[in-house]
């Protein structure tokens, strides 16, 4: 092989064809072009003939560069010219190593696509070796031909675990030596990285290739007032800018927001009516399991235990009662007796005034905050005559001090500021929080405070009155905590329960609670945790596999995620647990430079022949100046071709052999492996499109309708639809296609996530999502079924049928319902609240259907369609109506929405006629 730079040819000989381009030349141009016949007319005729053309004694030098080329491009394309040529090939067998979990996800398809191509120009044997999928493979690694690790690499995903380094050195053990190594990493410093690339390097040469990942992953998070406190760590690649999101338990997004990746952490705003609906926070940006946080027992709200009998008397003196209107909305609330609440599992309970308890409820209670639990207590007359016990922070003076009556100075019992170490920093103190009454500690309560405990944590004061007088103390009791507010929690001590300070203080004082341990009525080693809900590697909720393993109550708290147990939710015993992709103390940072490891920028330039371009482009040529000899001989009638006089033969060859020049070059720049063809509608033109299911039947059926509803729409209205087209949304792009189609199988089928993520995108662009469940034929259980298992993964808006005088009612046809093979069909589009709190002006992104339209549609000549005979007469007519309107809806939004306000305007001009102008 002769190479040259970047190109080589494998038949050097075939350029010495090229030394007969000048001889090539003179012939050409000694042989001018045939003379062009032109019938003999009359003499008379013949005077006035003009004569603008003049007969070439020599072939134009245009034309002679144009055939110079032509040719010269055959010669160099049997010359079989190569781009990235591989001067001697390496027979070695080739070793793909691959980082497959949940980091490699935000660039998993760049991943996957450079491996795949690196196996598919492989010239020897090849293995693969995931680092995170391959510890459930047993044996030596399979050797596979080049086209079977393609495919494999193409059809894999990644797993929502970590890689595992230390596993993938064990397996590189029975390997051969001498092997070429190619590693397509995710960048990041794993445990045991260091050692997996030695062990590498003695086994053959290394090259590293990293993929820019821009994986975030969520460490923690809290519950706080405001919402949530966040903790992200960034991948090395990561933007420091990343998008949050506060999704339910479907997956549908509730709330977002943009926030810089700090150290400390970071807010997310929430109100306390959307926080009750929360089931996960995750990244919006860079999908992965790592990017998901699943909160605690899929509601993460605290559960919250009020010890009170549920009769009050005089519910406006009862502590309990205002305790219940502060918390209910924020906290999910029990109120019921002390065992039954001790027993419910809860991360928090609240004891209002109460005197001395009975002993074993005194003890449950005390197990309960040992077990990391917490108690928040309120003081009062009851409270002070029970006298010292552990589950007070500290001991108190049996009689209360007034710190506020008629004799007192203005600012006497005010709440004093808060200082920045209390979990009340920051909140505003009303002008009317006001104490009357306090229940104050005891003095020298050193010692009587370590025997009441029996602990040694130190006493802790988050608040205090202005004079100094502490208002709430807190301990440490075991792993749980008991707080105490030194004042009634309703209207006998104090004004604070009327001013809105203690509903703030209490979830300040809830946002601390245990709510990831175990809660304490968990029995180790009894209670297996089965799985509920799994995350796969880009963060999807799925299903959970039967083959995962349930978890062992005794190795909960230090279990990691493993392909056995992924993360997710994990329910036994009324016990919900959450096993979280990424670790508290994850970092994820960049792998340093390895000894031994090539590391490659991009991804290796493979081989690509240029015969092809350059013969096909020669031939076009080649027939080009076919066309032009016979214009030039007169052989098309009424045809001319610009004249080329002599002056301008000059700059215009140079011109055509510049163009020449640039086809060369782009034509070679092309690569010869898998070139495929899709149709797509130019940007000025309209097409419907459909989602192509799989099921070879429904998707004839429903491109068929399609048909069916392009052509009345050419009929009836200004639009005109184009040729139907079929679209895996997974790899085409949607953004040429104002509205999809997607009409459900007969089976749930789950969405997979590439395709989920293409059409939120979609519908977030603005484009309408229109899905025909086929519902109305099957029954109710397996409508929702099906219609659910599509859902899962997209981040559909809330739904509501259509009402009454919206634009779907209207946009072409005015429709009173909305039938399709079925008589009883339905449609649902966004709710009007959601809508309007939208950035689609008020356009519903999905709109979904149970009524069959696709069938209706295409106008089957065979018998009438089921449900048809119920329907009256011309029941394809009402549906193909339907159908325009849905199709005008996507197109034209909401403009015919004010036609609800034509019979006020009309009115109003009506009134203004007889005024004077």
């Amino acid at each position: 092989m002769l190479t040259l730079g970047p190109l080589g040819i494998t038949t050097p000989l075939a350029l010495l064809a090229l030394a007969a381009l000048p001889l090539i030349w003179l012939v050409i141009r000694a042989l001018p072009p045939a003379p062009r016949e032109q019938i003999f007319p009359p003499t008379a005729l013949l005077a006035n003939l003009p004569n603008t053309e003049e007969t070439p004694k020599k072939t134009p030098p245009w034309l002679a560069w144009f055939r110079m080329v032509a040719l010269g491009l055959l010669v160099l394309g049997f010359s079989g010219p190569v781009l990235n040529p591989v001067v001697t090939p390496d027979a070695r067998p080739l070793l793909i190593v691959i980082d497959d979990g949940w980091t490699s996800a935000p660039s998993w398809r760049t991943v996957t696509d450079e491996a795949a191509q690196t196996a598919r120009a492989a010239t020897g044997p090849v293995r693969l070796l995931w680092t995170a999928s391959g510890r459930g493979q047993s044996g030596p690694l399979e050797v596979l031909s080049s086209n079977q690790a393609a495919a494999r690499i193409l059809a894999a995903q990644p797993k929502p675990v970590l890689p595992d380094p230390a596993w993938a050195t064990s397996a590189l053990s029975g390997l051969p030596k001498g092997q070429r190594i190619i590693w397509f990493s995710d960048g990041v410093a794993h445990l045991g990285s260091k050692d997996f690339a030695g062990k590498l390097t003695q086994t053959g040469t290394v090259r590293l290739r990293s993929v820019p990942q821009g994986a975030v992953a969520i460490t923690r998070a809290a519950a706080t007032s405001e919402g949530y406190s966040l903790g992200l760590v960034a991948g090395p690649a990561a933007s420091r800018s990343q998008r949050l999101e506060a999704v339910n338990s479907r997956g549908q997004r509730l709330r977002e927001t943009t926030q810089a990746i700090v150290p400390t952490g970071v807010s997310f705003a929430l109100e306390s009516v959307i926080m009750r609906d929360v089931a996960a926070l995750r990244t919006g940006d860079a999908r992965s399991a790592g990017g998901v946080y699943l909160l605690d027992a899929f509601d993460r709200r605290v559960r919250t235990g009020l010890i009170a009998e549920r009769q009050d008397d005089q519910p406006l003196l009862s502590d309990a009662h205002y305790l219940e209107e502060a918390l209910k909305t924020s906290t999910d609330l029990t109120r019921a007796n002390l065992t039954r609440l001790v027993a419910a599992g809860l991360d928090a309970l609240i004891l209002p005034d109460a005197g001395e308890l009975a002993p074993q409820d005194r003890e449950a209670l005390e197990r309960f905050v040992r077990a990391g639990g917490l108690l928040i207590r309120t003081a009062g007359p009851k409270l002070l005559a029970a006298g010292p016990s552990p589950l007070i922070p500290t001991p108190l003076l049996s009689e209360p001090r007034t710190v506020r009556g008629a004799m007192t100075w203005d600012n006497a019992g005010k709440v004093g500021v808060f200082e920045p170490t209390s979990p009340f920093a920051g909140l505003a103190i009303p002008d009317d929080a006001r104490v009357t009454q306090v229940a104050v500690i005891a003095p020298d309560t050193g010692a009587a405070a370590a025997a009441s405990t029996r602990d040694t944590q130190p006493l802790q004061i988050w608040a205090r009155l202005s004079d100094g007088t502490p208002l709430v103390t807190a301990r440490a009791l075991g792993k749980g905590k008991v707080v105490l507010f030194h004042t009634t929690a309703g209207p006998a001590w104090s004004d604070v329960a009327f001013s809105g300070l203690q509903v703030a203080m209490l979830r300040r004082v809830l946002a601390q609670a245990a709510s990831s341990a175990i809660p304490a009525n968990f029995v180790v080693g009894t209670t297996p945790l089965k799985p509920v809900l799994v995350l796969d590697g880009f963060g999807a909720f799925r299903a959970p596999d039967p083959q995962i393993r349930p978890i062992r109550p005794e190795e909960a708290q230090t279990l990691r995620p493993s392909l056995d147990q992924p993360p997710g939710i994990y329910e036994g015993g009324g016990v919900r647990w959450v096993l979280q992709a990424a670790p508290a103390n994850l970092q994820l940072a960049p792998l340093p430079d390895l000894p031994q490891v090539e590391r490659v920028a991009e991804a290796e330039r493979q081989p690509q022949s240029l015969a092809g371009p350059l013969l096909g482009l020669g031939m076009a040529l080649l027939l080009a100046d076919m066309v032009i000899s016979l214009l030039l001989a007169g052989k098309f009638a009424g045809a001319k071709l610009p004249t080329f006089r002599r002056g301008r033969a000059k700059p215009q060859a140079t011109l055509l052999g510049l163009m020449l020049l640039g086809l060369l070059f782009f034509g070679g720049a092309q690569d010869v492996f898998a070139q495929p063809s899709k149709a797509k509608p130019r940007q000025s033109d309209l097409s419907l499109a459909f989602i192509k299911t799989g099921d070879g039947a429904l998707d004839a059926q429903t491109q068929r309708g399609l048909e069916g509803l392009s052509r009345a729409l050419r009929d009836r209205t200004s639009v005109e639809p184009g040729a139907v087209i079929g679209l895996d949304p997974a790899r085409d792009d949607l953004a040429l296609y104002p509205i999809l189609f997607w009409t459900l199988g007969d089976a749930p089928t789950e969405t997979r996530p590439e395709v989920a993520s293409a059409l939120d995108r979609f519908m977030k662009n603005g484009g309408v999502l229109f899905i025909d469940s086929r519902g109305a034929g099957r029954t109710p259980a397996m409508a929702r079924q099906i219609t659910r298992a599509a859902l899962r993964g997209i981040e559909a808006p809330p739904l509501a049928a259509v009402p009454e005088g919206h634009v779907l009612t209207k946009a072409f046809y005015i429709l009173q319902r909305f039938p399709g093979r079925y008589p009883d069909a339905k449609l649902w589009v966004e709710t009007e609240a959601s809508a309007a709190a939208s950035a689609n002006d008020g356009v519903s992104p999905l709109i979904l259907g149970d009524g069959d339209w696709v069938s209706a549609w295409a106008k089957a000549p065979n018998p009438p369609l089921q449900g048809f005979e119920t329907m009256g007469p011309n029941p394809n007519e009402l549906a193909i109506r339907v159908g325009i309107n849905v199709v005008l809806y996507a197109l034209t939004g909401n403009y015919k929405a004010d036609q609800v306000h034509a019979p006020a305007l009309l009115e109003r001009l009506g009134r203004r006629q007889g005024q004077p102008r």
